[in-house]
């Protein structure tokens, strides 16, 4: 099985793997990993929503080096944080789950702040077997948000790992790229 949860910054997706995590630390063998460029937290899975609670877990470059660790420890049970930032094959996953009954419970991000689709979330969503979207709160009006947004003017890279950004409902979007748009070209005149 393979389950996803995927929404902005902020929604406490990140959240939904430790709940996972405490419920069954304890009856299956469990691993967790997440991607080396997200130093943020150290080696370890972290809420805000839980500050006091973390899970250890392995640095991994690739859905292939998790298929490794996997392979030779024999874990039944992954847990696997900021998968947007990995690469490698989803197919990889859909072996482990199907050939060896690994469960697979998955948090990223959709899209980046550009709202494009982000690394290589879209294609390990789209071979989950359960997609949970989670929801977050517009910074601006507190209406339910799906989109993340920079407030870095400088931001030049799909990959920049920090606090510098915020959740997003549509309307608030569109305000913020309209203002966006209008100081960028009063600046071009």
């Amino acid at each position: 099985m393979i389950k996803s949860f995927t929404g902005p910054m902020f929604c406490d997706k990140s959240a939904y793997l430790i709940e996972i995590y405490k419920r069954i630390w304890n009856k299956s063998i469990v691993a967790a990993f997440k991607p080396k460029v997200d130093t943020r937290d150290g080696n370890a899975i972290k809420s805000r929503k839980y500050p006091n609670f973390e899970i250890p877990s392995l640095y991994v470059d690739t859905v292939e080096d998790i298929q490794k660790i996997v392979l030779e420890n024999g874990y039944k049970t992954v847990l696997i944080d900021e998968a947007e930032f990995l690469t490698g094959e989803a197919s990889v996953l859909v072996d482990m789950s199907v050939m060896l009954g690994v469960d697979f419970y998955i948090a990223g991000l959709n899209m980046t702040s550009e709202q494009v689709p982000f690394g290589l979330m879209p294609a390990i969503l789209s071979v989950s077997d359960e997609i949970t979207i989670i929801r977050g709160f517009c910074e601006d009006c507190n209406k339910p948000s799906v989109y993340s947004y920079s407030l870095n003017t400088e931001k030049k890279d799909e990959i920049l790992v920090g606090d510098n950004y915020i959740s997003l409902c549509h309307e608030c979007l569109k305000k913020r790229v309209l203002e966006k748009k209008q100081k960028t070209l009063g600046r071009i005149k």
